[in-house]
């Protein structure tokens, strides 16, 4: 094991640092004082013998305390060394405890796994002798199963047994579950019993009590004996028949007497002959059968009624059918007139290029800043339209080079757009041949961007021109060098920015 360390000296060396600092300081004070005052040169020079000696001293106690190997000067770079040292030796001893712990355990696991093994060759000789022992075990289960079997294959047996097995199993649940039912039924049938007595009990005490309510009603009744009501009992199933009778002809009589008081009103005390009262009665009659005869023709009227409107109904339904139809017709009519000859494609070219001509007028107003526009007459033909000098129309021949270049190229974009719309496969290249260098640069300019543009939208646009501008302007060239007479031939050259 390594020694403990010491105390540090770093104090010591500080302190000694702390006064040699002070000496100097001294030193300076008197070689100052010696400058100012020359009269006192005796005293400062004994005082700087005396500082002198101090110091000597000073470095005495320092080489008595430390060494005469150890100068003030190399103190810090030894204290740093030290300082390393211990810091060395730190981790060396954190290390050896780290050591000593691994080995240690080490060595445990070392005899736990010998251990271990010991028992696992104990437990493996047991294995064997048990294994031994369950074979042994196993032929004479064998013998016995082969004895009792009879030599038929034990599968067999024991899927019979396992079929009478489930089969008892199913009639044991089937008797359990009836045996429950049986037992539930019991107890309901027993449950009932003892209702039935309650209910019997119940019975005969309302039946003293309604035997002394009946005697009781009974001698307050104008009845003598208990025959005579039991005479009247038939009629108590006709009690409702006979309160409707009742009530029927209270009813009626109210009703009498209220006509009977009705008449008298009418009559204002006059009184009527047999005659005049047959009379009155033949012509009551007469009135009601007319009414009857009148009520009849009201019912076959609404009857009558209710056909011709269901009629009429069916006729307005045939006949809004038939208008459409009719109309049907004539849209059919029509359309066998359009599509008779060329007629009906010549009409949807006419409509293609209306709508060609919309989108190239778009683009031609933005390349002309809004200045011309792109209309299709009445023949068929492109006419422009001047919106600069009040919507004037004037023929596509009036237009400079440079703006029939610009028309042109409008065309030429909406037709690949329609294009683009309309085919099957996608048209994915547009190539410009020359016609740039009629433009003046700012045109030149507009022209450049909507075809850059139009390049990352939907196409890839490929220009062939001699004009300088668009090469500085194009992201990827290709240069084609012509070929030289009796030389070369012609070579292409691809440039990106």
């Amino acid at each position: 094991m390594a020694r403990p360390p010491g105390p540090s000296p770093r104090p010591r060396a500080a302190a000694a640092r702390a006064r040699c600092a002070e000496t100097e300081r001294r030193l300076e004070q008197s070689a100052a004082a010696c400058a100012t005052q020359e009269a006192l040169a005796d005293r400062a020079r004994a005082h700087d013998a005396q500082c002198r000696q101090a110091l000597e001293r000073e470095l005495a106690e320092w080489a008595a305390q430390l060494g005469p190997e150890l100068r003030p000067d190399t103190a810090e770079a030894a204290l740093l060394a030290l300082d390393g040292r211990e810091a060395a030796a730190d981790e060396l001893r954190g290390r050896l405890d780290r050591s000593v712990t691994y080995i240690e355990e080490t060595a445990r696991t070392k005899e736990e796994s010998e251990r271990l093994a010991n028992e696992a060759e104990l437990e493996a000789a047991r294995l064997e002798a048990s294994l031994h022992e369950r074979r042994e075990q196993l032929d004479e289960k064998r013998q016995r199963l082969s004895a009792v079997t009879e030599g038929q294959p034990a599968d067999q047996l024991i899927r019979k047994a396992e079929r009478e097995l489930a089969e008892l199993r199913t009639r044991t649940a089937e008797r359990s579950r009836r045996h429950e039912d049986a037992q539930r039924e019991l107890q309901q049938a027993a449950e009932q019993r003892t209702g039935a007595a309650e209910a019997e009990r119940a019975a005969e005490e309302r039946r003293r009590e309604a035997g002394a309510e009946w005697t009781a009603a009974l001698e307050r009744s104008p009845f003598e004996s208990a025959d005579e009501v039991n005479a009247l009992r038939p009629m108590l199933d006709r009690q409702g028949a006979i309160a409707d009778l009742v009530a029927k002809h209270r009813e009626e009589e109210r009703q009498l007497a209220a006509q009977a008081s009705l008449l008298r009103e009418q009559l204002g005390g006059r009184t009527l002959t047999e005659e005049e009262w047959e009379a009155s009665a033949a012509e009551l009659s007469a009135r009601r059968a007319s009414g009857e005869l009148c009520l009849q023709a009201a019912a076959k009227a609404e009857r009558d009624l209710e056909s011709l409107r269901s009629k009429q109904e069916r006729w307005l339904a045939l006949e809004a059918k038939r208008s459409a139809m009719e109309r049907l017709t004539n849209r059919l009519k029509s359309l066998q007139t359009v599509f008779r000859g060329n007629a009906f494609v010549e009409y949807v070219a006419e409509e293609q290029l209306v709508q060609v001509c919309r989108a190239a007028s778009e683009r031609l107003g933005f390349l002309t800043k809004r200045r011309y526009a792109l209309e299709v007459d009445s023949g068929g033909g492109f006419v422009i339209r001047d919106d600069a000098a009040g919507g004037l129309r004037r023929p596509v021949s009036t237009l400079s080079g440079g703006e029939t270049f610009l028309a042109s190229l409008a065309l030429a974009l909406a037709l690949s757009g329609q294009i683009q719309l309309r085919g099957k496969y996608p048209l994915q290249f547009f190539f410009l041949d020359e016609g740039f260098g009629t433009l003046d640069p700012e045109l030149l300019d507009t022209v450049i961007t909507a075809l850059e543009k139009l390049h990352h939208e939907t196409l890839a646009v490929g220009v062939i021109s001699h004009v300088p501008e668009l090469r500085a302007r194009l992201p990827r060239r290709l240069i084609v060098t012509p070929s030289e007479p009796f030389g070369r031939g012609s070579a292409v050259e691809l440039e990106t920015m």
